[in-house]
């Protein structure tokens, strides 16, 4: 069997002169060929094996995305050893838990995350960057730096690629970094080749088309879409220097891209910008652009779409070129897919997991059943187990079950989560759905307590709890996922219930709870990846319901709290309001300052009267990491 490895190879034989990665700054752009590429990638494979790393040796990864990450990854699996990529959001404590429970020997990572990576690894460390690392020298405590550039420069002389068997270790992927117990998802090249040939018999991707990637390699999601399917077919990627969305519209649009995967916040963000826009220029014109998006979804119904005519400015910010836009990791608001599909444009679904190697079901792109994920990829099997009756479902419900050469050989180390996860060939997947007479697939809940929002992460609430439990005066909390609602569904969010500790609050005589509990949750927030920060939070003053055996029912808790929003008598506290200074009031009244102010403004999902100077970025303003990067850039404008 051949793996993805030589497919590659295959490529870069075929077309070694076409382009296969590049990436874009704000001002330039580096390309590499397929020939390029795989020099770099066998440059490392004959670095690798004449160093003695063996076969299944596991090999970190821990850099932004780049071609030089992609040429890392493809020496790494040349040389029969096993990619581990690793979270860039992780701290010191987590990446080195991680590399010690996967018996790493080798770790590449850039610039930029290399002081992490020497206070976490004990093991030799490669500089993906380009340029002199030779000052970073061993220490007693930390190990010796090597560039990458010297490994480049020497080439790939008469190497080999070794030869993998099917069920052979390609890559080990951790679900999650900070539990206790991590589970690394092991990957076969069996199960890499199993999903290129499901994909393409969904998608046809080839020599003439350019994706963009702009979610983090180290995501299964972005593996399979931005690096190992273009390049078994001879396609380009795209990858951004710099994450925003003036950047990423600009590459659509400039790279001609005409295939792109990301998470629903993305579609949420550009829904938002358009439906704004719109409502600014006054109810009629509101009006004509729902007559036309009437319009638009009637003639659809007979293989007319007018969109493409009636919305032509919005088909353009995807760029000419554009043929399959897909989205996945998270739930997809159908509320703003009917949107979309109303203007022209199809939003594809994909839905899978890191043990499915990725996608297992997407949405048909002659057939798109908005709600639905799709029917099954080719040579997967999807089951439901155990159906039953759900309220407002017209299908019964039951847990999900997958089966197929996607599905991984196990979890790495970790017998007994394997046993639970796979039986009789079938992967348990924790979500709950149905399928309807068409085969299309509907995910309707979950199993497990993980809460999954709309960026794609995933977040174990026990986790997060534990974390922000190190305040003294918490006594109690619990942390769910808040929707947006149909219209904000960008606005998802961790939220918390938070029971303070009213013992010792008395003990050290603290009156005002709130400013404590407010000081205590920012600065602990600040300790935590941007994702699995609570973004809202409320204070009962009561104990949490719990079960006998003192699990809290969160169940219970989120109903009480969404009942609450739905009446608008949530009692939100994000720390109680102290009156103004005459500092700050001086401090809003300069003219500039107010310019900034009324950018903030403007970005904010809460739409304070007033922006205060001690105003919380998350808490006060609802702004998430790709927000503030988007505010970031107006105040620069």
């Amino acid at each position: 069997m051949a793996t993805f490895y030589d497919r590659f190879r295959e490529c870069a034989e075929r077309w070694p002169g076409n382009v296969a990665l590049e990436i874009q700054g704000r001002e330039r752009m580096e390309s590499y060929t397929y020939a390029e590429v795989r020099r770099m990638a066998e440059s490392i494979g004959r670095s690798l094996t004449e160093n003695g790393f063996q076969r299944g040796a596991r090999i970190a990864i821990l850099a932004g995305n780049h071609p030089r990450w992609v040429a890392a990854y493809l020496g790494i699996i040349a040389a029969g050893c096993a990619a581990l990529p690793l979270d860039t959001t992780l701290n010191t404590d987590q990446i080195a838990k991680l590399l010690e429970d996967s018996g790493s020997s080798l770790l590449f990572c850039d610039r930029k995350h290399l002081a992490v990576a020497r206070a976490a690894a004990r093991l030799p460390i490669v500089c993906t960057d380009a340029g002199d690392v030779a000052s970073y020298v061993s220490t007693e405590k930390q190990p010796a730096v090597t560039p990458l550039d010297g490994i480049l420069a020497a080439g790939p002389g008469d190497f080999i690629p070794r030869a993998s068997s099917p069920d052979s270790l390609a890559a080990i992927l951790y679900t999650s970094g900070t539990t206790a117990d991590p589970k690394g998802v092991m990957l076969t090249h069996g199960n890499l080749m199993g999903e290129v040939e499901a994909v393409f018999h969904w998608a046809d991707i080839g020599p003439n088309d350019a994706v963009l990637g702009v979610l983090p390699l180290f995501h299964v999601l972005s593996q399979m879409a931005n690096l190992m399917l273009p390049l078994v077919n001879g396609a380009r990627v795209v990858y951004l220097e710099t994450l925003n969305t003036t950047e990423l519209l600009r590459a659509l649009v400039e790279r001609k891209v005409t295939a792109f995967a990301v998470v629903p916040q993305f579609f949420y963000l550009i829904h938002e910008r358009i439906f704004k826009q719109i409502s600014q220029r006054g109810k009629l014109a509101q009006w004509a652009v729902r007559a036309m998006m009437v319009a638009t979804h009637f003639s659809r119904r007979f293989g007319l779409n007018l969109g493409k005519i009636l919305f032509r400015k919005i088909h353009n910010i995807f760029g000419d070129k554009m043929r399959y836009l897909v989205t996945g990791g998270s739930r997809f608001d159908p509320a703003i897919a009917r949107d979309f599909y109303a203007l022209g444009i199809d939003v594809l679904q994909a839905y899978g997991l890191t043990e499915t190697t990725g996608a297992a079901c997407a949405s048909s792109p002659t057939n798109n059943v908005i709600g639905s994920v799709g029917p099954a990829l080719t040579g997967v099997e999807i089951r439901i187990a155990d159906p039953q009756t759900q309220e407002g479902c017209d299908q019964p419900v039951g847990e999900i079950l997958i089966r197929g050469a996607i599905v991984m050989k196990g979890y790495w180390n970790r017998p007994d989560a394997t046993a639970a996860a796979l039986k009789d060939g079938w992967l348990y997947t924790g979500d709950l759905g149905h399928l309807d007479a068409g085969g299309n697939l509907f995910i309707t809940g979950r199993t497990k307590e993980v809460i999954i929002l709309s960026n794609g992460k995933n977040i174990h609430p026990e986790e997060v709890e534990a974390h922000y439990l190190k305040s003294p005066f918490i006594k109690e909390i619990c942390v769910m996922g808040l929707d947006g609602g149909p219209g904000d569904p960008a606005a998802s969010r961790l939220h918390a219930v938070v029971v303070p500790n009213f013992e010792v609050l008395r003990q050290r005589k603290i009156a005002n709870a709130k400013e404590v509990l407010r000081f205590d949750i920012e600065g602990l927030s600040a300790q935590l990846p941007s994702t699995k920060r609570i973004g809202s939070y409320e204070i009962w003053q009561e104990d949490l319901p719990r079960t006998t055996t003192r699990k809290i029912k969160r169940f219970e808790v989120e109903k009480r709290v969404r009942a609450a929003l739905a009446t608008g008598s949530a009692s939100a506290e994000v720390g109680a309001e102290q009156p103004l200074s005459a500092d700050d009031l001086a401090w809003l009244d300069q003219p500039d300052v107010q310019r900034a102010l009324q950018v903030i403004r403007g970005a904010s999902r809460t739409k304070p009267e007033i922006v205060r100077p001690t105003d919380n970025l998350e808490l006060d303003l609802g702004l998430d990491s790709m927000q503030r990067v988007e505010l970031l850039v107006a105040l620069e404008q």
